[in-house]
């Protein structure tokens, strides 16, 4: 199956500005060596012609229509135009040797032509297409698990991945990749004997596992091997931790509490802060409280409250516990909450805050998504970080799930959106030309916006990217 994706960055010319050439009142076009080019209507209906099936991504009837322009009329003020965009056509289809025969002798037969410019670097990416086509391709080894319990998450991350590859293969510009897939299930020590053999069938890089125990296998023998393994769900912080090619696309506790201290004290211009969160029996509440403290206390802001409650029910006595006085030392109180049932816990805490009597800003984790209470969380300006928020409306992220629901029969959910997003980041990592290695790229990537994710490792091999929401007038925004 193949995909195509018609983002912005696939278009290679602004088709409105050529459109102005064609504009009523336009009677003629300063040409080269002082003559006047003049306008001409076959010329013209053949330009607008092309332009709308090249648009509409017929690009065989476009490529003929701006060549007849070149045929079949005299040089006129859109013949320079037609030369570049069949030039353009050419590309897009992968003619790439069909692109430089065109183009040939432009600069000869269009001396000072606002496209000269745009038919050089159009010359130069049809050689660099020719090399990347000419080279073998890329190997992508996958690793999920297709056990009972996890062949329904691992499909539907698969099928995001399936799909990235697929978009990267139909640009003509890009070295092809190869899958090669490998079923983890089985064996404890599976993951690491398929991690071995991946780096032995030649893969360049590893995507997969869903759950942290295996992505830690996974990341131990990537550093055995030396091959850059990428975990697109796990947040174990043992995943990356003390490893040289281990990453995590998903950032883990103590990175979102970080990153949400950053945003506090560097973006909200905060400096005493709070930190109140409940124990748990996997302790991710203290992970985020602890991220949090460490950083904001590194930024030089105060922590003049921190306090852990033993379990939920102590939210309902916490202002018999916690005095005024404490609340006057903080600008803000960090209150992250743990998966389950949150509007029920958002209430319970937003109403604890209450009885204080006073309004106190309260920050909080991606649990406080988009909860019922608007308007009680307004009052707190509640602000939080969040690692998953698909732009449900952008035309890309429509066509992503058309896409998705042509492959699989389902709409595309978290799963599929991070498999989507994790592997094109890779991909493109993996497709760029520098001296560095596969590491390094990808440390140093500048931030990655996808469809749901954002990725921006910043020197580290944990995505530290964000987004950050705030309820504010009875409404939820998104605030970066």
């Amino acid at each position: 199956m193949n995909v195509r994706f018609p983002r912005a960055a696939y278009r290679l010319i602004l088709v409105g500005a050529l459109m102005a050439l064609l504009a009523p009142g336009v009677q003629s076009v300063a040409a080269q060596n002082g003559q006047v080019i003049e306008r001409h209507p076959l010329a013209d209906s053949l330009l607008a012609a092309g332009l709308e099936a090249f648009e509409a991504d017929r690009l065989d009837e476009a490529r003929d229509l701006f060549a007849r322009i070149g045929s079949e009329t005299p040089v006129n003020a859109a013949s320079s135009t037609a030369r570049v965009m069949q030039a353009k056509a050419a590309f897009r289809t992968g003619d790439f040797a069909g692109v430089r025969t065109i183009l040939a002798g432009f600069s000869v037969d269009f001396p000072g032509s606002r496209y000269a410019g745009s038919a050089r670097t159009l010359e130069e990416q049809a050689l660099e297409a020719e090399r990347q086509k000419s080279e073998p391709p890329l190997q992508l080894g996958v690793i999920l698990s297709l056990g009972d319990d996890e062949r329904i998450p691992s499909q539907q991350l698969f099928n995001g991945i399936r799909l990235a590859v697929d978009a990267h293969n139909e640009d003509p510009r890009n070295r092809p990749v190869r899958m090669i897939f490998r079923d983890i299930s089985g064996a404890p020590d599976r993951t690491a004997q398929v991690v071995a053999e991946l780096k032995k069938a030649g893969a360049d890089a590893i995507i997969g596992t869903l759950f942290s125990e295996r992505a830690v296998a996974a990341a131990d023998q990537a550093d055995r091997d030396q091959i850059v393994f990428l975990a697109p769900m796990a947040t174990d912080e043992r995943v990356s931790q003390g490893h040289q090619y281990a990453f995590q696309a998903n950032p883990t506790m103590q990175a979102r509490g970080r990153a949400m201290a950053r945003f506090a004290v560097n973006g909200l211009r905060l400096d005493s802060l709070g930190v109140i969160t409940v124990a748990d029996d996997r302790g991710v509440g203290e992970r985020l409280a602890d991220g949090f403290i460490q950083e904001a206390s590194d930024l030089g802001a105060q922590i003049n409250l921190i306090q852990l409650l033993s379990s939920e029910s102590e939210w309902f006595t916490l202002p018999d516990t916690l005095s005024a006085d404490t609340l006057r030392m903080v600008n803000a109180i960090y209150v992250p909450m743990i998966a389950g049932n949150a509007p029920q816990r958002a209430g319970m805490i937003l109403s604890a805050f209450d009885r204080f009597g006073r309004s106190i800003r309260l920050l909080g984790n991606a649990s406080w998504h988009d909860l019922p209470q608007k308007a009680h969380a307004s009052r707190y300006l509640m602000t939080y970080s969040n690692d998953f928020f698909p732009d449900l409306t952008s035309t890309d992220y429509l066509q992503f799930g058309w896409a998705y629901r042509d492959l699989s029969g389902q709409e595309a959910g978290r799963l599929g959106v991070s498999g989507f997003d994790t592997t094109s980041f890779l991909l493109e990592a993996l497709s760029r030309r520098d001296s560095r290695t596969l590491v390094d790229r990808i440390r140093n990537m500048s931030a990655w916006e996808g469809f749901g994710t954002r990725i921006h490792f910043n020197g580290s091999n944990v995505n530290q990217a964000l987004y950050f929401h705030r309820y504010r007038d009875d409404q939820l925004s998104l605030i970066r």
